[in-house]
């Protein structure tokens, strides 16, 4: 595998920005966690925790949710107090893990190329909104980031004290969810094909290979017992495990137009990594080929399976293969320092990227055809300043000929358009998962075909008004049941759960009448009840025209008020009106 030279200066350099990039992305993933309700999905997960975590013993569910996060969940449920927040805080944590992993292959990705990446997956939306849901793809990615680091140092150092990094990294990635075996795949595929290209390699490497498995296989399984069976307190975790195999077969139900929201939603991961590609191919770098085949094995994963494809199949080693383009970014700029022309032409370009921004803006909320011109005019004048530049470059210094001298100066143009380009994908990028975390969790335009089915805000007044009436009703019933749930959405039920409701069917079977019933839109309800609706989820379809994508790329806001597509009705005893 190619290595790429780490200079000091750019090292020290880096190694300020590392501690400042931990923060971002932990603020990005931890504050204001609990945001928006629980989804359907993340529900489940939460609800067997909580109910094994307060004496309600294991549910039939466990059995086929994430292991990992079942295991860790019991644990903080039964430490602290339940809540939507707490939930996501693994997959958090292992969401700001992720975010260094990178480190791990510095060798390879070089210091600007390694904080390149870092920066990638810290502020990438896509796998903040998936860091900020009770879901088992990100602490997947990160345990077969692990695995790659570990296997990757094991092979440059011969250190054994690598190899117990990388088993527990595989037991984390299978226990965590179904993504790992797709993550998984495309490191296979890989290893089967490198095997056959170094076929010639493998009689002397085995065996200085061979006694490092041994302790792989310990670590794997500590790592196993500890994630999979929670410490031997849950053995059927194991089984759990396995289910997640057949998990990541069983087709999904995603919208097949999600990918390409979600590919929308990452500019910059998407454009340095097909540059990363293209260096990879061209320079035959060993680990970049490693990404390649794997960011392709990760995208027909997706396009073949929409439904049932995580992001990080394809997000992961782009963004590796993004590292190696910003490494060589900053080395070509390194080499073609130009003095005042770099500043010059960035405070111009950034000037006319600012101004095509401002019309997007515009269009986005007007639909004014004239504003898609002067963006094609702001356009146009990037090219026309890239060729201004290259031009007055492109004098011949000492034994240079012509032809060198225009080539060096359009190279040099280009590296610094490069740049600039970078840097507002930067920015658009931060902007976007900024949105992500803290505007519109919970709305169904946040992240489309990341978070399924999300809840609306509207669940949290449900909430108030239930807890706000039961503190107003009378002594309990006979048996205790002052609010029934019929047919309760998973989402309903978590947000309920301290109030101790009785199910539909057993509530009825006692023959009595709660003070209060939660239930669908339609749901058969006794009678002398009175209801108040609330929405539960909100409708809302991919954009059609342009200024409709503009709004959602820019502000993931739809062009209207989105309207209830399920609802939920909270049913109050007709003598408890007064009261």
């Amino acid at each position: 595998m190619h290595e790429t030279r780490n200079t000091p200066h750019a090292s020290r350099i880096t190694s300020y920005i590392w501690p400042l990039l931990l923060l971002l992305a932990a603020a990005l993933r931890l504050v204001g966690l609990g945001a928006a309700p629980l989804s359907s999905a993340e529900a489940v997960q939460a609800l067997a925790a909580y109910q094994t975590a307060h004496g309600g013993g294991i549910p039939p569910q466990a059995q086929t949710i994430s292991p990992l996060l079942f295991h860790a969940n019991v644990l903080l449920f039964a430490l602290f107090r339940g809540g939507d927040g707490l939930a996501r805080l693994v997959p958090a944590l292992c969401g700001i893990g992720l975010t260094l992993t990178p480190l791990l292959l510095r060798r390879y990705l070089g210091p600007w190329g390694t904080l390149g990446s870092g920066l990638m997956l810290a502020l990438s939306p896509t796998l903040l909104a998936l860091s900020r849901t009770v879901d088992g793809a990100v602490p997947a990615a990160l345990g077969v980031m692990l695995l790659v680091g570990a296997v990757a140092r094991y092979l440059d150092s011969w250190r054994s004290a690598w190899i117990p990094l990388g088993g527990v990294g595989l037991a984390l990635a299978l226990t965590a969810g179904p993504a790992a075996w797709g993550l998984l795949l495309g490191l296979a595929l890989a290893f089967v094909a490198g095997l056959w290209v170094w076929r010639e390699q493998v009689p002397w490497v085995w065996p200085m290979v061979r006694p490092g498995l041994g302790r792989a296989l310990v670590a794997f399984a500590l790592g196993l017992f500890a994630f999979g069976a929670g410490l031997g307190l849950h053995p059927a975790g194991l089984a759990a495990t396995g289910e997640q195999f057949l998990r990541w077969l069983s087709p999904g139900s995603g919208d097949k137009g999600n990918l390409v929201l979600q590919a929308l939603s990452e500019p910059l991961i998407l454009l340095t990594g097909v540059a990363g590609a293209a260096l990879a191919l061209s320079r035959r770098h060993g680990m970049g080929l490693l990404w390649l085949f794997w960011a392709g094995v990760g995208i027909a994963e997706a396009a073949l399976a929409p439904g049932a494809a995580s992001p990080v199949l394809w997000l992961v080693p782009l963004a590796g293969l993004g590292g190696l383009a910003v490494e060589e970014l900053a080395r070509a700029l390194k080499r073609s320092a130009r003095g005042a022309y770099r500043w010059v032409y960035g405070a111009l370009s950034l000037v006319l990227w600012t101004h095509s921004g401002l019309v997007l803006a515009r269009y986005s909320r007007y639909a004014q055809p004239a504003d898609l011109f002067l963006l094609g005019i702001s356009l146009a004048l990037q090219v026309l300043l890239i060729l201004l530049f290259g031009i007055a470059l492109s004098v011949p210094e000492g034994d240079e000929t012509p032809e060198e001298a225009t080539r060096r100066a359009l190279l040099f143009v280009l590296y610094r358009a490069a740049l600039v380009v970078g840097v507002v994908l930067l920015v658009v990028t931060f902007a976007a998962g900024w949105r992500v975390a803290r505007v519109c969790p919970g709305e169904p335009t946040c992240a489309p075909g990341v978070v399924p089915d999300p809840v609306a805000s509207d669940l949290r007044l449900l909430v108030a008004e239930t807890e706000r009436l039961l503190t107003q009703t009378p002594a309990r019933n006979a048996t205790g049941d002052r609010l029934w749930l019929v047919d309760p959405d998973p989402a309903v039920a978590w947000a309920l759960r301290e109030f101790s409701p009785t199910s539909g069917p057993e509530a009825e079977a006692s023959g009595l009448k709660p003070a209060l019933i939660v239930a669908p839109a339609g749901a058969s309800i006794p009678e002398s009840y009175y209801g108040t609706t609330f929405t539960l989820r909100r409708a809302w379809t991919p954009p059609r025209s342009g200024y409709e994508w503009a709004r959602w790329w820019l502000y993931r806001a739809p062009v209207s008020p989105l309207p209830p597509a399920e609802t939920v009705v909270l049913w109050v005893r007709e003598d408890l009106r007064g009261q």
